[in-house]
């Protein structure tokens, strides 16, 4: 799937949303040297940083059956604690075990929810409603790319419509049919016509 978020973010691409503080175009970046997600708006200059997610686990050699646990944490007492008291899953016997911390990682289930972004909840900049049903873009090349996908003639036969099927992402049914085509087109268009900014600065 060349446009999920994991594919722009990770490529080095970007995202864009609109600004928490001025509604305006804001771009969303995963910087790997730094390993953040970061959400920049080029208009009023703010930033902010995804913070990113833990889990906590009890970990020990239980000191009656010898068996190795490494068990969820649940309370938030204990998570910033070097060693908790926890009962072995096999005998529970009480240990003290050593309090693990892991990052969940970023690219867990990083889907758009109902129109906004994974990270900071923020709302699709390319976002608009066909008869009730969301038609979004994640940034200006997605936007293109759907206008080249859904505007094509796709004849069963064509080379060009092979191309086409191999390269493209899955698209909700009433995106691909035929008496919605006209009007998806339409709004992507218009779509095309609002003015976003690149993460340089420049105006798209």
């Amino acid at each position: 799937m060349p446009y999920s978020v994991y594919a722009i973010l990770s490529g080095g691409g970007e995202i864009i949303v609109k600004c928490a503080h001025c509604q305006g175009p804001a771009n969303i970046r995963y910087l790997p040297d730094q390993q953040e997600v970061v959400m920049r708006c080029s208009h009023c200059l703010y930033q902010t940083v995804h913070q990113p997610r833990y889990a906590y686990s009890a970990a020990a050699v239980c000191t009656h059956c010898e068996r190795w646990f490494n068990q969820p944490l649940h309370n938030r007492q204990q998570f910033g604690q070097k060693k908790v008291h926890f009962p072995c899953p096999y005998c529970h016997t009480i240990n003290r075990a050593e309090v693990r911390k892991q990052e969940t990682g970023y690219w867990q289930m990083p889907e758009i929810h109902q129109g906004r972004d994974p990270y900071f909840g923020l709302e699709l900049y390319f976002m608009d409603c066909y008869r009730g049903q969301p038609v979004w873009a994640l940034n200006r090349e997605h936007l293109s790319y759907l206008l080249d996908y859904i505007s094509a003639d796709l004849r069963e036969n064509s080379m060009y419509f092979q191309i086409i099927r191999t390269a493209s992402h899955p698209l909700p049914k009433y995106m691909k049919e035929a008496k919605n085509r006209d009007g998806i087109v339409r709004l992507l268009r218009k779509m095309q016509n609002k003015r976003s900014l690149s993460s340089s600065g420049k105006e798209g």
